[in-house]
């Protein structure tokens, strides 16, 4: 008896067992099945090469971006600043990138096509061909903001943030599709992490745009916190040895220098805002009130929150490959205050950022990154059309609200001044993330922002990588890329 009941409880325990790795197996085909497919080790990607002849790639507006010519060769566009600027959104037919080639090659190559068109050409003289793929990109725009970059390395994102649609993603350095081959056989030089998409997977000390995750934080974890007045009135000083807050006038001598043993955390060009509000503070970008902030809430809440938000998570996505930044869990008061505003080892990437200013200005919502317009066949059918999807709501009550109107008076009265753009509302933040200690390298550069339009909803965010201050220098490219999409109907 006891033993044909631990037969049964075992019988049991094997069928859950089963059920559960079923459900497994379920999931992570579901969640990593187009990145498997599109792997350069998927043997019946590399066989249909072979035996189909890839189908177009083409921008919003009809430009041709990569094509094949009757033997089944990949042609690009002859522009070498279309080129170039979409190359990371169009990739490479050789695995080497995962850009639309590799992602959508289900449809270029022709694996979703049905029994019916497959034996069409079997009873003609005709090579098979696969569907055409249209991407949301403006192959156009994409030109305009990387030579906004000028000679710097980085990235410009615009996203609509209503419906998910990639208007601009490109990265400089960028790869040349059309010298792919010389690459491999090494027989042409290429830049320094040319092949890496610095929108999608550049990972960055995110500097002051990091406030914004130190904000929703001190609104999530702080009672009233958008009611307080904190006193700027300089750096605050830490203990060298243990990093513990510590009072200034202990760490500075007579004639106004640091003592030993002591270190400071000083405002861009220790500048001091007297009394000020937390959205003037997000506006000002004052490190003084941050570091503080970041103080009361703790290590646990502003990591907490910085999860919540989605850093340190992974991002699964149908059409993009994103990786998402990360937070290591600070210490010290020291280490704690740099983290609230940016400058610990807090880390991000251009598209994380992007979605998280996408939220505020969605009330909340992440719109998940959407790449493919649409997929035709070659006669003219649409076989797939975009679906917008809601990703994830990350932020909660009134957040969105509060964000946005600091946003906007970081551009209209704050360090965001030059992103404005002549008859349309700005909202965003600017950072400067310190790279070298010794100043051998110039900071990074950030702006992030959208414009606050329902007829516009477009989010953008700009990295340039040693350009210096987010203000000066990352604005600008935003305030330009934006004005140009206006013009151009977006």
């Amino acid at each position: 008896m006891k033993t044909r009941r631990s037969i049964k409880t075992m019988l049991v325990v094997f069928v859950l067992m089963f059920a559960l790795l079923a459900a497994y197996l379920i999931y992570v085909i579901d969640a990593y099945g187009a990145y498997w497919f599109s792997s350069p080790y998927n043997t019946r990607v590399e066989k249909q090469k072979k035996a189909v002849i890839a189908g177009d790639i083409t921008d919003r507006n009809s430009i041709v971006l990569a094509s094949s010519d009757d033997d089944g060769e990949r042609m690009y566009n002859a522009d070498d600043a279309i080129r170039l600027s979409t190359a990371h959104a169009v990739g490479d037919n050789f695995g080497q990138t995962l850009g639309a080639q590799a992602l959508l090659s289900k449809y270029l190559l022709g694996f979703e096509q049905n029994a019916g068109d497959r034996l069409s050409y079997l009873f003609s003289d005709e090579k098979r061909h696969g569907s055409n793929a249209v991407l949301t990109i403006d192959a156009a725009l994409c030109a305009y903001a990387q030579e906004q970059l000028g000679e710097n390395d980085g990235a410009v994102i615009v996203m609509n943030y209503k419906t998910g649609e990639l208007l601009v993603m490109t990265a400089s350095p960028a790869f040349d599709p059309k010298l792919m081959r010389g690459y491999l056989d090494g027989e042409t030089e290429l830049a320094d992490g040319a092949m890496v998409n610095r929108a999608t997977m550049g990972r960055y000390t995110p500097g002051s745009t990091f406030k914004l995750v130190t904000a929703v934080a001190a609104l999530r974890y702080i009672p009233g916190i958008e009611n307080r007045k904190f006193a700027c009135d300089g750096p605050l000083a830490f203990d060298a040895k243990t990093g513990r807050l510590a009072a200034l006038a202990d760490a500075i001598d007579g004639d106004g220098s640091v003592k030993e043993g002591y270190a400071l955390l000083r405002d861009f060009e220790d500048e001091i805002h007297g009394e000020i509000t937390l959205s003037d503070a997000i506006a000002h970008s004052c490190n003084h009130t941050f570091a503080l902030i970041a103080l009361e809430l703790g290590a646990d809440k502003l990591t907490k929150a910085a999860s919540e938000l989605g850093i340190g998570g992974e991002y699964i996505f149908d059409e993009l490959v994103a990786y998402c930044g990360s937070m290591e869990k600070p210490v010290t008061d020291y280490e704690l205050a740099w983290s609230g505003v940016g400058q610990h080892k807090d880390i991000i990437t251009p598209i994380q950022l992007c979605l998280i200013t996408s939220a505020i200005a969605n009330d909340g919502v992440v719109m998940q990154p959407k790449l493919c317009l649409k997929v035709v066949d070659r006669n003219g059918k649409e076989i797939k059309g975009i679906e917008s999807e809601e990703y994830k709501t990350i932020l909660k009550g009134n957040e969105a609200d509060f964000m946005k109107e600091a946003m906007r008076k970081t551009v209209s009265e704050g360090t965001g001044k030059n992103a404005a753009v002549s008859g349309a509302v700005i909202c965003g933040k600017t950072g400067t993330a310190e790279v070298s200690s010794s100043g051998r390298f110039k900071p990074h550069a950030w702006f992030t922002g959208f414009v606050a339009d329902e007829a516009h909803p477009y989010a953008i965010t700009v990295i340039v990588e040693n350009g210096g201050g987010g203000g000066k220098v990352a604005a600008p490219v935003a305030s330009a890329v934006i004005e140009k999409a206006l013009s151009l109907g977006y």
